[in-house]
């Protein structure tokens, strides 16, 4: 049975109990004695030293422990695995000026939310008034990773320039790996044989690059020495090209020699769904769109199939609709097999009100 902390109330009566047996008077323990006030001190001190030792214990396990410990053991037991780092949101700024203006690294620009990008190279603006220049977040994270259009804010003037603005999404940002997701890569490690570039292996290199979220390795799939491995990033989308650059290029340092190795990114498979609903909230379509697509998030990378059933359990568990029926996948009533190249993703949601 696991060690539970116990209550003071439970410490302080057995505290009292051994007073009365080892007492050489007949000193009274009742409350509001100087006996009673001692015991009860030292059963609140007690109990503090058992809520510690229980912590101490979930600490001692790579299934409960957390934070500092957490990264203590995945050091220590994992052969030096680290957590995955925060990264910075990078993204190509379009500045509008005078001709000739040069603009040097380290320029600050921002949203209208405050979220400051700083230049990482030099550019000059051209006969045309524009200049493009590639930028990366004040601070990493995946709140960085703004809209197009948004960078539109130049917080310390510079002689020159009079705008800027992003035409693409910023990416790249990640925030710090979790607890769960480093307690799964070390357990991982720790049950599954790493080792001599086997499938294993693989994944486990993968997965060790900052960015990425989860990792297959598909051998053989091109013939004798060929390696496919499939990555998603920390947001459990399609990983971008510098992603998956980073990857492969990480895996050939490590790879066995002779070893063909190529990474990729899933294509997003389509599923469309429609049903008869019976609302319970107004907002049932857009809630149920998130939940659909949280789900495939969350399940679609490591499942071989999109489950009719669990698209119906998802769809009450928002609380939208009340019942449905006639529900469809694609336009069918059977599950639908999603292989290693692709994750699910929602396409149409067709809802009619009953």
């Amino acid at each position: 049975m696991a060690f539970q902390a116990e209550d003071r109330e439970v410490i302080l009566a057995r505290l009292i109990e051994a007073y009365k047996k080892y007492r050489k008077n007949n000193a009274s323990e009742v409350e509001g004695t100087f006996a009673f006030d001692d015991l009860a001190a030292n059963s609140v001190e007690f109990q503090n030293i058992q809520a510690e030792m229980e912590l101490l214990i979930e600490a001692m396990f790579p299934q409960s422990s957390w934070g500092e410990y957490l990264d203590l053991l995945a050091d220590e037991l994992g052969n030096g695995m680290k957590r995955r780092a925060a990264t910075k949101a990078v993204v190509v700024l379009t500045l509008s000026g005078t001709a000739g203006t040069e603009v040097n690294t380290g320029v600050l620009f921002a949203t209208d939310g405050k979220i400051n990008f700083i230049t990482t190279e030099a550019c000059t603006i051209g006969e045309d008034g524009l200049c493009t220049v590639k930028a990366e977040a004040q601070t990493a994270g995946k709140e960085g990773n703004v809209k197009a259009g948004t960078i539109v804010k130049i917080p310390v003037s510079i002689y020159g320039v009079s705008a800027v603005t992003n035409k693409e999404d910023a990416y790249n940002g990640y925030d710090e790996e979790t607890d769960d997701s480093l307690r799964e890569r070390l357990l991982f490690r720790l049950r599954h044989p790493v080792t001599s570039g086997n499938a294993n292996e693989y994944v486990d290199w993968a997965e060790s690059v900052g960015g990425v979220g989860a990792a297959k390795c598909i051998p053989l799939w091109n013939g004798n020495g060929t390696v496919k491995v499939i990555i998603v990033d920390a947001n459990n989308e399609q990983a971008n090209d510098e992603l998956l650059n980073a990857v492969k290029n990480y895996i050939e340092t490590v790879r066995p020699i002779g070893a063909s190795v190529t990474v990729i990114t899933p294509e997003i498979l389509k599923v469309s769904v429609a049903a008869e609903v019976t609302v319970a909230s107004e907002d049932y379509v857009a809630k149920i769109t998130e939940a659909i697509n949280e789900y495939f998030r969350r399940e679609g990378f490591n499942s071989n199939y999109v489950s009719i059933a669990h698209i119906g359990k998802i769809m009450l568990e928002t609380g939208a609709i009340s019942d449905y029926e006639s529900l469809t996948i694609n336009g069918g009533i059977s599950n639908i097999s999603v292989d290693d190249n692709h994750v699910p993703r929602l396409g149409t949601l067709t809802l009619e009100v009953k």
